[in-house]
């Protein structure tokens, strides 16, 4: 089973943007496995910047990323490394 097909990204992230005062947008989702088991320590970088975070226990993340069309870049150990489009519901 391939990284997309273990995440299942499509059901898993409840992408929020939202609007700071300092034109970034807030993604806040939740990455876990095909079981809905969370994934705690997945890196979650803004492709092509040094902006990252990592993902908590509870497979949580919350990033500021610098417009909308964004690319989240996904890697975790073991697991091939993923690329979503922030504005992605």
């Amino acid at each position: 089973m391939n990284f997309f097909d273990k995440l299942k990204i499509c059901s898993i992230f409840l992408l929020l943007p939202l609007v700071s005062y300092s034109q970034q947008i807030t993604i806040k989702g939740r990455v876990t496995e095909s079981g809905n088991e969370a994934l705690p320590g997945v890196s979650v970088l803004v492709k092509g910047t040094h902006i990252g975070t990592t993902t908590d226990i509870k497979g949580n993340f919350s990033i500021n990323v610098p417009d909308k069309n964004s690319i989240l870049v996904f890697s975790f150990i073991g697991y091939a490394t993923l690329e979503r489009k922030s504005d992605t519901n």
